[in-house]
């Protein structure tokens, strides 16, 4: 029988990019339950500039490329909005993921349409039972090797997006909808491209209901909707970051909550996490420890963020009015903690102590 020196579960990026890195040096599996990588779609597929260059390194991304995006609007639940310049990118989810699979095809042995099984010291491929040194989990927020080998399981947002023809603001402009009307526990969104663009909800509960209000009754987006829905995705989001390392067994990407606490995305914290894991392989306690040497500051900051989506629309709608033509130095969409820079602090401060009752639940969500 043969034996690996890791077997990785699931092939969507995180997957791919671990096989891809530890295939050059290692003897890797890596197994995928569906017929290629990519199904289903699962992400909206906006990306930083800086996670788009990043990505460059392992596969010609420019092929997944849809649009690229010069910023944001950001609306207050009544349906005023504010600017912020920002580069990024959105892409094609189905042709990233296949290209990193191929990829990883390069490098590694690969199972297609098999589902893993453990038994003692092996693993069941479908009929093919194999040995493998390490256990990587790749496979999502369903994770069954986080099952299989006891790793604690993160709560769960819902996702539901519905691709629709949309008259955009600016079709190089993101646009993000907060207040509990649009989204009970964190935001709504259209990503532009071309004349369609992704409308998407993110709840802990209701997400369909409230994609279904925000469509039919915001004051900007429904008049700006024409026609019926192009193609509906339903997905799944890790609320948090959890333990991801054992002796021989680790997670990776959402199986492992690897995503931006304040957005959902993931895509730049597994492509970082799946570079800490092959530089430190197979020392995952080492893996681990880099990846929060790394991070671990930005999940510390995204969550406090994030805490700020449960202020009741009054409250919301006044940090909209205080926070207009306020100008972000130097923020960047995946290190939120360069906010925390003395200058940008001192100067929110300065409008947040205008209103008491606002700066004093904001500085309650954030303690």
């Amino acid at each position: 029988m043969h034996v690996y020196d890791a077997l990785i579960v699931g092939a969507g990026p995180a997957g791919s990019l671990a096989a891809y890195l530890l295939g050059k040096n290692r003897d890797v599996a890596i197994s995928e339950e569906h017929q290629t990588a990519g199904f289903p779609v699962q992400c909206a597929g906006l990306i930083s500039d800086m996670c788009f260059n990043r990505y460059r390194r392992y596969c010609k991304i420019e092929k997944a490329l849809e649009n690229r995006i010069e910023g944001a609007f950001f609306f207050s639940p009544s349906g005023n909005y504010i600017e912020a310049k920002g580069e990024a990118y959105v892409i094609e989810r189905k042709i990233l993921d296949k290209l990193l699979f191929e990829k990883a095809s390069e490098v590694a042995d690969v199972f297609v349409k098999t589902k893993v099984k453990f038994e003692e010291s092996k693993a069941v491929l479908g009929c093919r039972e194999i040995r493998s040194k390490s256990v990587i989990g790749a496979d999502g927020v369903n994770s069954t090797v986080a099952r299989c080998f006891g790793f604690e399981r993160p709560k769960l947002f819902t996702a539901v997006q519905a691709e629709v023809r949309f008259d955009a603001i600016d079709e190089n402009f993101v646009e993000l909808y907060f207040g509990k009307k649009w989204s009970g526990s964190f935001f709504a969104y259209a990503i532009p491209i071309g004349d369609t663009a992704r409308v998407g909800v993110i709840s802990r509960e209701g997400a369909m209901e409230y994609l279904k209000n925000l469509i039919e009754r915001h004051p900007s987006v429904s008049k700006r909707i024409r026609g019926g829905v192009i193609e509906l995705n339903v997905g799944a989001i890790p609320d948090r970051l959890v333990d991801f390392a054992k002796d021989n067994v680790a997670l990776i990407g959402d199986s492992a909550g690897m995503v931006k606490p304040y957005t959902g995305g993931g895509l730049y914290y597994l492509l970082l996490a799946a570079e800490k894991l092959a530089e430190n392989f197979p020392d995952f306690k080492g893996y681990k420890r880099a990846y929060l040497k790394e991070l671990g500051r930005e999940y510390e900051f995204g969550y406090k963020i994030r805490r700020l989506y449960s202020l009741d629309d009054r409250k919301m709608e006044k940090l909209f009015e205080i926070m207009k033509g306020f100008d972000f130095p130097g923020v960047h969409m995946d290190r939120p903690s360069t906010l925390q820079l003395p200058k940008s602090a001192f100067k929110i401060a300065f409008r947040l102590i205008k209103n008491p009752e606002l700066a004093f639940s904001i500085l309650k969500l954030l303690i």
